[in-house]
């Protein structure tokens, strides 16, 4: 949603480190042109105040893209979801644009993306950290891996050799071994062990994990509902 002319933009701040958050809060304080509101998971209800973005970290951002898409009382019409985090990965970055995510940020740029992120976001503008940026930018020119070559690739991931993966798959131990050079030329790799560890970092074997910055311990506190911030 766009704010109206007579009211600033609403932003909620939904991430689990509360020093994350006290963070944001102070940054975006400076700024001076946005209400700020602290928000768990489920206190988006419709009823509640006009949120026009989420900031999020990655795992609250896929929850809320998920629940919109279902329709689901969990976030307000209109709203849009800005993502921070420390999830650089292609695949990872894909996969939140792809569920609706409008911004993306990563942790460790300078303050005036923040703002310039949230400001775009906030105006209906999508919007990528230029660190998320040059991953995607990247991963453009790269030749993609089929959908059997990832099925190979998971499995040569589990410590499966290539005769165990021609019997998982049932096919042929020469079709193994061709999609095992394609995927080593796809991704340069010059082993199979190799191939696994890109494919990890890259994002496109394992399932989604948050990082979490080592210099930025999480400390488990409950979420404060609906505290705001003038």
């Amino acid at each position: 949603m766009n704010p109206s002319p007579q009211r600033r933009p609403n932003l909620s701040i939904m991430h689990p480190d509360p020093i994350l958050r006290s963070g944001l809060v102070a940054a975006l304080r400076q700024h001076g042109g946005f209400e700020i509101f602290i928000h768990g998971v489920d206190d988006l209800a419709p009823g509640g105040p006009p949120i026009d973005v989420v900031i999020a970290d990655y795992r609250n951002a896929l929850r809320l893209t998920d629940a919109k898409a279902r329709r689901s009382d969990g976030l307000q019409a209109g709203t849009r979801i800005l993502v921070l985090t420390s999830n650089d990965r292609e695949a990872d970055i894909r996969r939140a644009i792809e569920s609706g995510v409008y911004g993306y940020l990563l942790f460790g740029g300078p303050l005036a993306e923040l703002i310039d992120g949230v400001t775009a976001v906030t105006s209906g503008v999508r919007y990528m950290s230029a660190a998320a940026a040059r991953r995607m930018a990247d991963s453009l020119t790269r030749a993609a891996l089929t959908s059997r070559e990832n099925e190979v690739l998971r499995l040569v991931a589990d410590g499966q050799s290539n005769k165990s993966i021609a019997r998982e798959l049932a096919i042929e131990l020469g079709t193994v071994k061709s999609h095992m050079s394609a995927i080593m030329t796809k991704l340069g790799a010059g082993s199979r062990t190799e191939a696994a560890r890109i494919a990890a970092s890259r994002g496109l074997i394992d399932d989604h994990h948050e990082v979490v910055p080592r210099l930025q311990p999480v400390l488990r506190a409950p979420m404060e509902p609906m505290l705001r911030y003038a």
